[in-house]
């Protein structure tokens, strides 16, 4: 498996072709040996720049001087994310690791250059990208790459069997990276990649958030380089249990239960028809569905206590301190969590009129299942909605950023327009519905696995967190 990491600054320092990061990463040992490399590489660029300092050049003119290096040695910050998470992704079974600069494809583009980009795109099994944060965005570079992969058929093809995680550098800690990576994370669903983030040890978010102006600055960042580190190590562990390119027909696997989760619907039940239509219809008799209609439950409020979930203990156990008997969780929790993917689906209306709804109060909810070890992740999730043409309330967009809180592989939203009374894509709905099913069931199944989740932020959720390791131990 091959994990092609992509450094997308205009200040790359390993632009060559054939630089030698990539060997020289599988050399090092222990993360103090990384931590050194880094640290060397970035002495190696602030001598580089020092040269030029004495000529007295404009920063363009020193941009220009650097580029006529030879590209195989230095780090900038979006290299040295990179560094990170490559490295520990390297460490997981069965994945070797690839680098790539696009200030050499992108910044001044030909077609040889873009072929030799496209070659390493199509060979590799997930697709890394680091980059600097532009007003809460992406750089040019980063848009470029997508613009590229949009354009061309064959990547748009392999696409749809790679998986994809981000790191984001900003000049500060709250400098826009989650909103850079929910962008690229929506941009590479719609290509159809499957989207991850970091790992359950850093709590679960969007991927590498980390901190860094001024060149050289990221190696003071010791939080964001946790979460670099954690979105390799995840991305090589999601890699080595879910097999995208394999062309084994669904119906050999093993039985698959689907949950679905009706969160919001109009008086006519719309959505929650069209989901039972996809259902009944759907042919692969390995695969079997629960329906929750959850809008039409009794959802309590979360009240976001300090001790959930109030106790450790078999899964099956509902744990949270909502205890109300007609509560919808508290009614369903065993049936919630066995299930191997869920779908989660919503209208999604102009205004609330006939509208009801237990959206909100279900999603903060789910808190006590996240806190829980994760207990719903590392599953094949997606939206589903069913939404009035200029409704623009974004459901599918809320619905998976907060699923990636939980560990869990995201696949492209099934997204259903209404106009007037009329249903304009249902055909493009059915085949959505098939291929995630036919991603589904080919994650593996690990019931043995557990995703520690290891509170931030909680000092009575901490203490009660270290107790609980203490008495493990």
């Amino acid at each position: 498996m091959i994990i092609l990491g992509v450094s997308a600054s205009l200040r790359n320092k390993r632009f060559s072709y054939k630089n030698k990061l990539v060997e020289d990463l599988n050399k090092i040992n222990s993360l103090s040996e990384l931590n050194n490399f880094v640290k060397d590489q970035i002495k190696v660029t602030f001598s580089d720049m020092e040269k030029l300092n004495d000529k007295k050049l404009s920063f363009e003119e020193k941009y220009k001087e650097l580029k006529k290096h030879k590209g195989d040695r230095g780090l900038s910050n979006s290299e040295t994310a990179l560094v990170y998470a490559l490295w520990q992704a390297s460490k997981e079974d069965n994945i070797k690791t690839d680098y790539l600069s696009l200030s050499n494809i992108f910044e001044n583009e030909n077609s040889e250059k873009l072929n030799h980009f496209k070659k390493k795109f199509l060979s590799c099994d997930a697709l890394l990208v680091s980059g600097p944060v532009y007003f809460g965005d992406r750089g040019s570079l980063t848009q470029r790459m997508i613009e590229f992969l949009n354009s061309d058929k064959d990547c748009m093809k392999h696409a749809k069997n790679i998986l994809y995680a981000g790191l984001a550098v900003g000049a500060k800690r709250n400098g826009g990276q989650e909103t850079t990576l929910i962008f690229q994370t929506l941009d590479f669903l719609n290509l159809g990649c499957k989207v991850i983030g970091n790992g359950h040890d850093t709590t679960a978010q969007y991927g590498g958030t980390l901190v860094a102006g001024d060149i050289g600055k990221l190696v003071d960042d010791d939080y964001g380089i946790k979460t670099a580190l954690s979105t390799g190590k995840n991305l090589g562990e999601v890699l080595n249990k879910i097999d995208l390119k394999s062309e084994k027909d669904e119906k050999n696997s093993k039985d698959h239960r689907c949950n679905i989760f009706v969160l919001q619907d109009n008086k006519n039940q719309e959505c929650t028809n069209i989901v039972e239509s996809l259902v009944k219809n759907y042919k692969d008799k390995k695969v079997s569905f629960k329906i929750f209609k959850v809008f039409k439950e009794q959802v309590h409020k979360c009240i976001a206590c300090d001790i959930c979930p109030i106790s450790y203990g078999d899964r099956k156990e509902y744990r949270c301190i909502i205890n109300n008997k007609d509560d919808f969780f508290k009614k369903n929790h065993e049936e919630i969590i066995n299930c191997d993917s869920f779908i989660f689906a919503a209208y999604s209306g102009t205004n609330f009129i006939n509208i009801k709804t237990n959206y909100q109060q279900f999603i903060e909810r789910t808190r006590y299942l996240r806190r829980d070890d994760y207990m719903i992740g590392d599953k094949l999730v997606t939206s589903l909605i069913l939404s009035e043409v200029n409704s623009n309330r974004n459901l599918h967009i809320r619905i998976l950023t907060s699923l990636m809180r939980h560990h869990n592989i995201l696949t492209k939203p099934i997204l259903v327009f209404k106009n007037a009374n009329t249903y304009i894509n249902i055909e493009n709905i059915k085949k959505q519905f098939i291929d995630f099913f036919k991603t589904a069931v080919k994650v593996k199944k690990d019931k043995n696995k557990v995703n520690e989740y290891k509170p931030v932020g909680y000092e009575i959720s901490l203490e009660k967190f270290l107790l609980k390791k203490k008495n493990k131990s």
